[in-house]
């Protein structure tokens, strides 16, 4: 079972990670998050990023494992995260793609039966973003994945509750006791996950606009360290993107779906459900046809160069 450990600025040491695992190291900055991109990983190890935002730990990753899906909500971010690769030379080795496990954890366990696996779990879905979205997607690897070896988080909510959390033999139990509380509290409607999906907006001053006060509420009111003074729609001052014209226009025009499943492989990942149900890991791999977006099927299906759905 992942038990995820805190990491201090200080402990964020320049080498490899033990083979043993697996572990789940936490650590609340982006320095800290990027140094264990750049510390961690060992020849050969396909990671799989969730939360790659704008690509720049996307790439740290690239320039170090055998291969790199990053995933992230947005696609803005995915569609920079690419650019970002194909500039440092890095697309043969790493891409990015619109999918979010949170709102579809289904989409986890095909990821899981990628073959070969993947070792490593780089997680960033918003540094600021609630306790329960982060232990709920923890749990969920945990349940999913079952050949990791290394998972780092990126967490302000994870790291400030590993501060106050027993240690040693009590932190199983705490850790068991936190993950089935945020079980049962799930929603099924995931509204937290479509806030998400809008991109990244600042200020003129470089200040990041708060997403959550724009289209909902924001728990953290005035201590949140975000602008609340903006819209992320349309930028101006004294009004949310909720109430902004411009932002109900777009809604309408775009008509693009509020879920991640719009990419080619999403699809295909789907399809695959679809077709045979959730992949198994045995010995025996079979075909199975997939849907693809001309509307013709084909008899496999690979992400990355590699068959990802196996069936009995």
């Amino acid at each position: 079972m992942f038990v995820p450990c805190l990491l201090l600025e200080d402990d964020v040491l320049a080498e490899p990670r033990a083979l043993e695992g697996p572990v789940v190291e936490v650590v609340a900055s982006t320095d800290s998050f990027r140094q264990l991109a750049k510390c961690r990983l060992h020849d050969g190890d396909r990671v799989l990023e969730i939360g790659c935002c704008f690509g720049q730990c996307t790439v740290i990753l690239a320039e170090r494992a055998a291969e790199v899906l990053a995933l992230d909500t947005s696609k803005e971010c995915v569609q920079l995260t690419s650019q970002r690769l194909r500039e440092e030379r890095l697309a043969e080795r790493a891409r990015s793609e619109r999918l979010d496990v949170l709102a579809h954890p289904e989409l986890l366990r095909i990821l899981a039966s990628c073959n070969p696996p993947f070792s490593v779990v780089f997680v960033d879905i918003g540094g600021n973003r609630e306790l329960n979205h982060v232990v709920e997607l923890l749990e969920l690897l945990d349940r999913t994945m079952q050949n990791l070896s290394y998972v780092a988080v990126k967490s302000e909510a994870l790291a400030e509750a590993l501060v106050h959390a027993p240690l040693n033999e009590m932190r199983l139990q705490w850790w068991k006791e936190l993950t089935q509380q945020v079980c049962r509290k799930k929603s099924p409607k995931r509204p937290m996950q479509k806030i998400l999906q809008h991109p990244v907006r600042r200020t003129p001053e470089g200040k990041e606009i708060c997403r959550f006060a724009n289209y909902a509420e924001c728990s953290k009111g005035k201590d949140c360290r975000y602008d609340h003074t903006h819209c992320h729609c349309c930028g101006a001052e004294g009004h949310y993107a909720r109430d902004c014209v411009q932002f109900e226009e777009t809604d309408q025009v775009d008509g693009e779906p509020t879920y991640s499943l719009c990419s080619p492989v999403a699809q295909r990942l789907y399809s695959a459900l679809r077709a045979g149900g959730l992949p198994k890991r045995k010995t025996l791999i079979i075909t199975a046809s997939f849907l693809l977006s001309d509307g013709t099927y084909t008899d496999s299906c690979t992400l990355l160069g590699r068959v990802i759905v196996r069936k009995t």
